[in-house]
């Protein structure tokens, strides 16, 4: 943990030698030396840096080198890194002042007798907090990903390596498998944490609506902008923009995201003014992009750029292991929320879960746990439920095959008729071509086609064609 003294006049700190150690008193020899930064104004890169490495720090902010500009400057730390401690030293023994540094976050106020063993505990105290911080970023993910398969666990070390850094990641796997809800824990731990978390569902983004909703727009861009608008990327300014199934972006719109992802600006509709953002970039896609950019579907310069770092989440049916915990979690939680009390399932309950791949993922597991909990009349949950259930997704199935089965029918129906309207037509524009050729002599006109001069005169019937309508058109054309 870095300690950053931020005073114009660092000589008022003895203890205090510049860009060396912070040496606690003699009489703690056990206390380890920890790395002193003296900054006299508030260096916004050095910040950038530290949110980056995810480097928890304890800021010392001198009052007499800043007077009222000090709680601006200690707001200005606490917005830029989250995992910082404030601590104001020197400051006036006044109630009302102490009371508004604590309100904007201060962890501790000394006044101006500043005792330096006082400070050395404090930030001994700080500094023990960081072992319950990762006990805390372990239980939001566990609380996040229910399981301990292979699988799973190995997201779950994965994910806070990957939320302290500002990289693009890409989320895959199967519909159901939880990919917001992963891009949702990755900005909860990160250093953005504070910041917007906007979600652009890529699924519903019509290409005529596109720029003015993510890069928004400015007063008379079109008709009924009456007032400025900002998009959804500028609304995530500072936080994380989630891109939820990405792969089902037009070409022209993938285009357009990838200028923005260079160079993380863009315009506004009716404006020419550049607007920079800083924002994280998660995508998240059911389809293999692999796959799609060999089938023309998906850019792959769009695809490298989003894959900074990938995670796949296994379907359920290759992990069910985890059902009985995931089972357990959502009963819990549910019947809580559904204010019923019952002891639990029976062990037929819990197999049947077992031997069904879930083909809807997590999210039709706990959908049925839900309808359990509504539906069980009796203090154990029974695997008639889950018979039942069954019985319905195999009717269903059922339902959705014929109906499926009806429109193959159909279509090859219409594409006969397609194919009979357009032989009577191919049928009816030869005899008319060969007729004008001969000059309507229909004995020639049989004799070219190879039929009879009585079917001829047959099929000029069916077909309306007379040489008194053809000759007037041709006479006269207008």
């Amino acid at each position: 943990m870095k300690v950053i003294l931020l005073s114009r006049h660092p000589e008022n700190f003895p203890v205090c030698q510049s860009y060396q150690p912070f040496k606690p008193p003699s009489s703690h020899p056990e206390r380890s030396e920890r790395p002193l930064v003296l900054l006299s104004e508030l260096d916004y890169q050095m910040l950038k840096a530290l949110n980056v490495d995810g480097t928890p720090a304890i800021f010392i902010l001198d009052y007499k080198s800043y007077s009222e500009e000090t709680i601006d400057l200690l707001k200005s730390l606490l917005k830029y890194k989250e995992d910082a401690y404030a601590i104001v030293v020197n400051a006036p023994n006044e109630a009302e002042v102490a009371v508004n540094f604590l309100k904007a976050g201060a962890y501790h106020y000394f006044t101006q007798d500043l005792n330096y063993e006082c400070l050395c505990n404090l930030i001994d105290e700080i500094s023990a907090k960081k072992p319950l911080k990762d006990k805390q970023i372990k239980d939001a993910i566990d609380e996040y990903f229910i399981g301990n398969s292979p699988k799973i666990q190995k997201i779950k070390e994965i994910l806070p390596k990957v939320a302290e850094t500002n990289c693009n990641v890409l989320i895959g796997g199967e519909t159901g498998t939880g990919k917001e809800l992963v891009a949702r824990l990755i900005h909860k731990l990160s250093p953005r944490a504070k910041a917007p978390f906007v979600v652009i569902d890529c699924t519903t983004l019509q290409e005529t609506l596109f720029e003015s909703e993510v890069f928004g727009y400015e007063k008379g861009a079109f008709t009924g902008a009456t007032s400025s608008k900002k998009g959804l990327i500028e609304l995530a300014d500072g936080g994380t923009l989630f891109l939820d199934e990405i792969g089902d972006l037009s070409l022209s719109i993938q285009k357009k995201f990838l200028r923005f992802l260079q160079e993380r600006t863009f315009t506004r509709l009716g404006s020419t003014k550049l607007i920079k953002v800083d924002v994280r970039i998660i995508a998240a896609t059911n389809k293999n992009l692999k796959e799609e950019i060999i089938s023309g579907n998906f850019r792959a310069d769009l695809y490298y750029r989003l894959n900074t770092v990938y995670l796949y989440l296994s379907p359920l049916r290759e992990r069910k292991e985890d059902i009985p915990l995931i089972v357990d979690h959502y009963l819990n939680l549910k019947k809580k929320e559904f204010k019923k009390e019952f002891k639990g399932y029976t062990r037929e309950f819990m197999k049947k879960l077992m031997e069904y791949d879930w083909p809807g993922n997590v999210r039709e597991l706990v959908n049925f746990i839900e309808r359990a909990i509504i539906l069980t009349e009796k203090d154990i949950i029974s695997e008639e439920l889950i018979k039942e259930y069954l019985e319905l997704k195999k009717e269903d199935e059922r339902i959705k095959q014929e109906r499926y089965c009806e429109e193959e029918n159909k279509t090859i129906l219409i594409d006969k008729e397609a194919k009979k309207i357009n032989l009577v037509e191919i049928e009816k524009n030869l005899i008319l071509e060969t007729l004008i050729k001969n000059n309507w002599n229909q004995t020639k006109t049989a004799l070219e086609l190879g039929i009879s001069r009585k079917q001829l005169i047959t099929k000029m019937k069916k077909f309306g064609l007379f040489k008194e309508r053809y000759h007037i058109r041709s006479e006269n054309p207008n």
